[in-house]
Formats: C-alpha cells, sequence, structure tokens
C-alpha cells in the first residue's frame, strides 16, 4: 500500500489540468489568461504560458511513476516527495487564488513561497545522477523546467501585484522597473545555474520566458536589449557551469 508522499505526489499532479480551467467549471471568478490583461513590461508574449501544459504534463507522469512499486522504495525519491508535493499544493493554491481573486500582493507571497520550494525540488533532482529513462526524461525535466519558470514568473507576478497595488515603485520609470527586474531574473538563474552544473532544462525555461518577454517589448528598446541581455547572462552562465566540471550540488540531508 502506497505512503502518504507517493499519494500525494499522484493525487495532486492530477488536480492540477482541471483547477487550471476552475472559473469556467464553477462559472465564476475569471480565467487565468485573463490575468495577462495587467501588462507591464516584463508580462512574456502570451505563448510563453504554453509551456504549463508541458509542465502539467510531465508532472501527471511523475505521479504514476513514482508511485510504481519499484519506484516508491527509492531513498532518493524518498527526499524528493516532499517538496514535490509543496511546490504542486501551491501550485494549485495559486491558480485558485488566481481565478477567483483579484491580482494583488497575496498571489505575489504565493509564488514567492512556490519558488522556494520549486528550487528545493530542483535542487534534490540534481544532486542524483539521472540512471534510467525516469530520472532522465521525467525527474529532471519536471523540476528543472518547473523551477526555471517559476524563477521567471516571480518577476512577473511582482510586477503584475505592484501594478494591480498601486505602487509606483517611487516614481521610478517603467522601463527602468523592468529593466531591473529582467536582470534580477537572469542574475537569479545564472546563480542558481552555478550550482547546478549547468542544468539545461532549468535554463530552457528561463530562456524561454526572456526571449517571450523580449518579444513582447518590441516596441521599448531598451527592455527587449535587458531581456537579451538576460538571455547571454543565462546562457553564458550555462554554458561555463557544464564545461567547467563543477562539483555536484550537496546532497540534501
Amino acid at each position: 500500500m502506497p505512503g502518504i508522499g507517493p499519494l500525494l505526489n499522484l493525487l495532486l499532479p492530477a488536480l492540477l489540468p482541471p483547477v487550471s480551467v476552475l472559473a469556467s467549471l464553477l462559472g465564476t471568478g475569471h480565467p487565468l489568461w485573463a490575468m495577462q490583461s495587467v501588462r507591464t513590461p516584463v508580462v512574456p508574449a502570451p505563448y510563453a504560458f504554453s509551456i504549463w501544459g508541458l509542465i502539467f504534463a510531465l508532472a501527471l507522469a511523475w505521479g504514476f511513476w513514482q508511485i510504481r512499486p519499484a519506484q516508491r522504495a527509492d531513498a532518493r525519491l524518498a527526499r524528493l516527495r516532499r517538496p514535490a508535493a509543496a511546490a504542486f499544493a501551491l501550485m494549485l493554491l495559486w491558480m485558485v487564488a488566481a481565478q477567483l481573486t483579484p491580482n494583488g500582493w497575496h498571489l505575489l507571497a504565493i509564488i514567492l513561497a512556490l519558488l522556494v520550494v520549486a528550487l528545493a525540488a530542483f535542487r534534490r533532482a540534481v544532486a542524483f545522477p539521472p540512471d534510467g529513462a525516469g530520472w532522465r526524461w521525467i525527474v529532471r525535466p519536471l523540476f528543472g523546467l518547473l523551477a526555471g519558470w517559476v524563477s521567471a514568473a516571480s518577476i512577473v507576478n511582482l510586477s503584475g501585484a505592484a501594478a494591480t497595488e498601486g505602487f509606483a515603485w517611487f516614481g521610478t520609470d517603467p522601463s527602468l522597473v523592468a529593466m531591473g527586474l529582467l536582470l534580477l531574473a537572469a542574475w537569479m538563474g545564472a546563480a542558481v545555474l552555478r550550482r547546478s552544473q549547468g542544468d539545461a532544462w532549468y535554463a530552457a525555461a528561463l530562456l524561454w520566458a526572456l526571449a517571450a518577454i523580449l518579444l513582447a517589448n518590441r516596441a521599448m528598446p531598451s527592455v527587449a536589449v535587458t531581456a537579451g541581455l538576460g538571455m547571454l547572462l543565462v546562457a553564458v552562465s550555462a554554458w561555463l557551469a557544464r564545461i567547467g566540471h563543477e562539483g555536484p550540488m550537496e546532497r540534501p540531508g
């Protein structure tokens, strides 16, 4: 009989697709895509959000894979299940709140908590060699993409919450604020990549987001150029970490 950890890691991912359309199912609130109506210079082009479909699919694959009898006793998975379940739970909470309440600081608080646990899960996922197809094609892609995308989503949520709550960044020009946030996201991503041997999945998700922000700001050259510089920083950091043969991240205790 599977324990609570394996069951949560199966049930929580299974709830992600229906909860993402909760407003439509209940006939109240507003769909997730409506959040894009709060336009700030760091909001990516709409196509970028399609990455959630891939993350949902990988989460479902993870749920079924990790509950198989052969995986239940795997000590590596035992250490990964807790932050993974916390990440899935916070994804669900954020989607519910985003559909049933207005944008605001509460959504930022949830996404920042999600970032913490997503990075914790990612750290544990890359602490071990990707032995076998499950680790190579489910574990590493899932937690790398999730951590990378949420790293970018945190600055998007910050700018959206600030705009909704009327926080004007002390009168700073919006393009300068956007440039600062983009550089912050790129710097954070570079730091994570240095400690994860330049994980390609994390880098890919962050580059995907930055590229979509660049495309969304073709009319604002300063922001577009900053997004491009952020992409360069992330790509170079990933490359240097991979060729530098830095030691693996410390195994989680």
